[in-house]
C-alpha cells in the first residue's frame, strides 16, 4: 500500500504530503485541488491560500524531495561506494519511499512530460540531478576502494545515470508486476539485486 496521510498539524507541510503521495500514486494529472482538500481534510479554497496554482504546487513539493534527498546523501557520507549503491535502492527508495507501490518524487512526472509547466520539468530535472551526482560519487568512489565495479567503457557520471535509470525502471516494473502473486516490493528489490550484482566486482 501507499503510504497513508497522517496529518503533521501544518496545513501546508500535509498538503505537500499528501501531493506527494497523489503525484506517487496517481501521477500530476490524476487528481484535483478537491481531491487534494478531501485528503487533508480542509477546504478547496485552504489549498490555493497555500499554493495559488497546481504548478506552483509541483514545484515546492519538488523542491522539498530535493531538499530530502540532499539531506539523505549527507547521513550516507561514510558509506564505501557499493554500501552508497546499496542504500539507494533498500534505504532510500524501497524502505523511505515505499518502492513496490509508489513512483519517485520526480520520476512520477515523466509520464505527462509532453504537457508539463517548464518550471515543473526543471524542478523534476534538478530533483533527479542531485541523485544522479549521488551515485556518480558512488561510482568514483567505489572504483578507488574496489567495492564497485563500473563498465570500463564508462564515465562515472554515465554510470550513475545508467544506475538510476535501472532503479527508476525497477519502480515501474514493481507496480505493474508480471507475476501478480509477488509483491511489489518484492519485485523492486529483486530487480535492484540483479542490477547491484552487475556492477559488483
Amino acid at each position: 500500500m501507499s503510504r497513508v496521510h497522517t496529518s503533521r498539524g501544518n496545513t501546508r507541510e500535509d498538503i505537500l504530503d499528501a501531493a506527494e503521495q497523489l503525484v506517487q500514486s496517481q501521477s500530476y494529472d490524476g487528481f484535483s485541488y478537491r481531491d487534494l482538500a478531501e485528503r487533508v481534510g480542509i477546504r478547496k479554497a485552504s489549498v490555493y491560500h497555500h499554493f495559488e496554482s497546481k504548478e506552483a504546487l509541483a514545484v515546492a513539493m519538488l523542491e522539498r524531495a530535493r531538499e530530502g534527498v540532499r539531506a539523505w546523501v549527507q547521513s550516507k557520507s561514510a558509506l564505501n561506494g557499493m554500501q552508497r549503491l546499496d542504500a539507494y535502492c533498500f534505504d532510500l527508495y524501497l524502505e523511505r519511499l515505499g518502492a513496490g507501490e509508489v513512483l519517485c518524487p520526480a520520476g512520477a512526472f515523466a509520464g505527462g512530460w509532453g504537457h508539463l509547466p517548464d518550471t515543473v520539468r526543471a524542478a523534476a530535472r534538478a530533483t533527479m540531478r542531485v541523485q544522479v551526482a549521488f551515485l556518480s560519487e558512488s561510482m568514483a568512489l567505489g572504483r578507488d576502494d574496489g567495492s564497485v565495479a563500473v563498465p570500463a567503457k564508462m564515465t562515472d557520471w554515465a554510470a550513475a545515470e545508467w544506475f538510476a535509470s535501472a532503479v527508476q525502471g525497477a519502480l515501474v516494473s514493481s507496480r505493474a508486476r508480471l507475476e501478480p502473486d509477488e509483491s511489489g516490493a518484492a519485485v523492486f528489490s529483486r530487480l535492484c539485486r540483479n542490477t547491484l550484482d552487475v556492477m559488483t566486482p
